[in-house]
């Protein structure tokens, strides 16, 4: 587990970290997104975007080739282990590759594939440590959304906060299934307000 312990430490840096636990299920939920070799590659990426080339340089001596590596990223990107993001530079279009949060990022990049077994890990490791860590940010991920109707005009309300705003702006808008829905029903705690499951927006290249 000694490489998954590394990339733990390694995911741990980033702004929203990955705590470790006593239980140790963050290496169980490592190894769910991660295969070592993988997770030999994720040690050496960074939260900001870089290309394939970049990357390589601190990895060659882990792959055949750049064109393996890319192969590889692509294939951690497809299976939401890793983020990706389309960049225009001098020659054109580059895709780039950075680490993603566990939440929002890994876990809900699982809509498709969830189980059981990795639903009770992901509400294990929250209540153990993830929790306590994403409400820690001096900028939280969760925020409360203004309702205008109730907001009077003496109150501004930044940009970033107001929903109306970050809609309308946006070039692209999809909705997916509510991960966490979704893992309330394989454990058989489906929410009994309604059975709806596509709650949750992405906007633009989110």
């Amino acid at each position: 587990d000694n490489i998954y312990r590394k990339l733990q430490q390694q995911l741990d840096t980033l702004p929203i970290g990955f705590p470790a636990t006593k239980s140790g299920v963050e290496i169980r939920l490592l190894k769910f997104f991660f295969t070592p070799e993988e997770a030999e590659i994720a040690i050496n990426m960074r939260f900001i975007p870089e290309s394939v080339k970049k990357i390589y340089r601190r990895v060659k001596k882990k792959v055949k080739s750049m064109e393996e590596l890319e192969l590889i990223l692509d294939r951690m990107y497809h299976k939401g282990a890793i983020n990706l993001k389309r960049e225009m530079d001098e020659n054109g279009e580059e895709v780039r590759y950075h680490l993603a949060f566990l939440a929002v990022g890994m876990y809900e990049y699982q809509v498709k594939s969830i189980t059981k077994e990795f639903y009770e890990d992901i509400e294990l490791y929250f209540e153990e440590e993830y929790r306590d860590e994403i409400v820690s940010t001096k900028i939280n991920q969760l925020r409360t959304i203004p309702v205008e109707e109730s907001i009077t005009p003496e109150h501004h309300i930044a940009n970033y906060d107001e929903l109306r705003t970050i809609i309308e702006s946006a070039e692209k808008i999809a909705i997916m299934d509510c991960i966490c829905q979704k893992g309330k029903d394989l454990i058989g705690e489906s929410c009994k307000q309604t059975n709806m499951r596509e709650h949750c927006f992405v906007l633009n290249n989110s």
